[in-house]
């Protein structure tokens, strides 16, 4: 394992080796959702690199050298850390996000053309607003900032609509947590100003969600995707897979965060399955790109 720095490389990156470099020429880059940490990059990223595929975990803020909030977080750092791939002789790069990593890595791949496939978990289909704080969903506040710049320029952003009187009531009456309400409402007036072109994606995508998602309209947010490829006659596969037993948490780690959702909690051991079939096939379709 090899820690990168901004002020060094230019991106703030973990990179997770295999043992006989040799033996691929697809690397992927790991990134997290809203929670800034580290958590993702290095523990899915090290997972990547046990089943054999080169692995650079990114956070993308609250990191030293970026935003320590995910307002106006630059994008540009990525482009670095693909070119810091391509010279170590890695010739397909892939992305792989969930929730607001998700939402960033169907950005990056829209954009920058040496990107050759995403996998995008529990997705948005559009930029929001960034968010102030960054220590835990109830200190957040939503901004109508984007969340994202490239170029040194805003993207055209949604704002979600934070009313936290119906997550009291979520919790009285549902005993779970339920956001999804805060993005549906601002979503019905959808300014498609804010859309992500995944057509200029140029590489395969893997959509993967939770038929369940309780903190945002993640399948919504597939089905519009898959039907504007299809519409702007994309030349490139996409897939999606949809679980009726998981919840917006599709990592491939144990984590106390999925006892916010009720479903997590009737059915554990299938959501964990749900979890690990979804790292097992995001494997495999690396592998046979």
């Amino acid at each position: 394992m090899q820690r990168m720095s901004v002020e060094q490389h230019g991106f703030y990156g973990i990179w997770h080796p295999i043992e006989n470099q040799a033996e691929t020429e697809n690397a992927v880059i790991v990134i997290g959702g809203s929670e800034g940490n580290e958590n993702i990059p290095l523990n899915v990223g090290r997972m990547f690199a046990e089943c054999g595929i080169p692995a650079l975990g990114i956070c993308y803020f609250n990191v030293p050298g970026l935003p320590t909030e995910l307002i106006r977080v630059p994008i540009d750092p990525f482009e670095k850390a693909i070119s810091w791939l391509k010279d170590r002789g890695y010739k397909k790069i892939f992305m792989y996000g969930i929730s607001k990593g998700a939402e960033l890595v169907l950005l990056c791949a829209s954009l920058m053309p040496d990107i050759n496939g995403v996998i995008a978990l529990s997705p948005s289909h559009c930029i929001w607003g960034g968010m102030k704080g960054n220590r835990g969903m109830l200190t957040k506040k939503f901004t109508n900032i984007s969340e994202f710049t490239y170029q040194g320029k805003d993207f055209p952003c949604m704002m979600a609509e934070l009313k936290y009187g119906p997550v009291i009531g979520h919790l009285i009456t549902q005993q779970q947590f339920n956001f999804k309400y805060m993005y549906e409402k601002p979503l019905e007036h959808f300014d498609e100003k804010s859309t992500i072109p995944v057509e200029n994606i140029n590489g395969d995508i893997l959509f993967i969600y939770a038929k369940e998602d309780l903190s945002w309209p993640s399948g919504d947010s597939v089905f519009y995707m898959m039907n504007r490829l299809k519409t702007k006659n994309w030349t490139h596969q996409m897939e999606e897979i949809c679980y009726e037993k998981a919840s917006h948490i599709l990592i491939p780690l144990s984590t106390s965060m999925v006892k916010m959702f009720k479903i997590e909690r009737k059915y554990p051991k299938e959501c964990l399955k749900s979890r690990m079939d979804a790292f097992d096939k995001t494997i495999e379709w690396v592998k046979t790109r």
